[in-house]
């Protein structure tokens, strides 16, 4: 589906060079978007900007650095985030404070940033990735990463009640379990018992958490917010 909307419209996308934010941006790009890419790790992609964005200050520079290029923040997209699966009774409070920085801390300080921006403009859309191990605990993540992502779902609902009124919209999408580099760590038999749990019988694929981001983003989805879809094959009804 094209999304004609999204021509010359600004849209930062964070943890960019995984493979997720891969298929965003480049969902973005063929809708004819300007689209900003940060993450931590570099690449040589147009509108790209490295940077931690746990750290406060680099954030403040990032949204300062797009304004004075272009004026206009549209859609942010949360993505960034890491995924340790150290056992809970082994997780130490520095690994849980990093886990907790990047996906949740960073979430927080970029949307509250971007919201500035938005409510100024009177217009703006921002998602965020949530995840099936935030509704139903850590069962093959560890237990920060599943804390973050259910805490990403009730911030979305605070997002979308602060932006309501300035028609800026903040929904999240929460993913099972995706055909990336996170399975890529698994071993044939346990991506076979991966398989046999999910009603439609497959993993997913990263265009699959893409699509919805889009269409979330897109004027399809104007009257949403405060929303939260499920991208899990039936794994979670």
């Amino acid at each position: 589906m094209q999304f004609p909307e999204f021509e010359n419209k600004v849209v930062l996308v964070t943890g960019a060079t995984g493979n997720i934010g891969t298929a965003l941006c480049k969902g973005f790009d063929r809708n004819s978007a300007i689209v900003y890419q940060t993450d931590i790790r570099e690449t040589d992609r147009p509108h790209f900007i490295p940077g931690d964005i746990s750290d406060q200050s680099f954030i403040a520079g990032l949204v300062e650095r797009i304004m004075n290029e272009q004026g206009h923040i549209d859609v942010l997209v949360n993505n960034a985030g890491i995924c340790p699966r150290t056992p809970f009774f082994d997780i130490r409070l520095d690994e849980w404070q990093k886990v907790l920085s990047v996906n949740l801390t960073s979430m927080f300080l970029l949307s509250q940033a971007c919201m500035n921006v938005m409510l100024a403009q009177q217009s703006g859309s921002i998602i965020s990735l949530a995840s099936l191990a935030g509704q139903v605990g850590g069962i093959a993540v560890g237990a920060h990463y599943s804390a973050t992502k259910a805490a990403i779902e009730c911030m979305t609902k605070t997002l979308a009640r602060n932006g309501a009124q300035a028609n800026v919209r903040a929904n999240a999408v929460a993913p099972g379990i995706i055909d990336s580099a996170l399975t890529d760590q698994a071993t044939p038999g346990q991506r076979e018992n991966f398989t046999k749990t999910i009603p439609l019988g497959r993993l997913g694929r990263v265009d699959e958490v893409a699509g919805p981001v889009l269409f979330l983003a897109s004027d399809l989805a104007s009257y949403i917010t405060g929303f939260t879809v499920d991208i899990n094959g039936g794994l979670r009804m």
